[in-house]
């Protein structure tokens, strides 16, 4: 219970849900043959973007710190 209240302190599961939400609203709409909204698809595109853009830039995080390096360019390195 404490890795949830962890993880939704940083907003992850926050980003996470947003894309499911928004991507299943517009599957739920186009399956059922009803016209899916150009803002629900802006929404949906944008909120994808975003959240793999943080998991590849938390990935390099991640890299950086196991190899001894820092997230920020210039502080740390030799």
């Amino acid at each position: 219970m404490a890795k949830f209240w962890d993880l939704l302190e940083r907003s992850i599961i926050t980003q996470s849900l947003l894309p499911v939400l928004f991507g299943g609203s517009a599957c739920s709409l186009w399956l059922r043959g009803m016209a899916v909204p150009g803002e629900l698809l802006q929404l949906t595109v944008i909120c994808v973007v975003f959240w793999m853009g943080a998991k590849v830039q938390h990935t390099v995080d991640t890299n950086r710190v196991v190899k001894g390096r820092s997230a920020t360019p210039g502080v740390g390195q030799e």
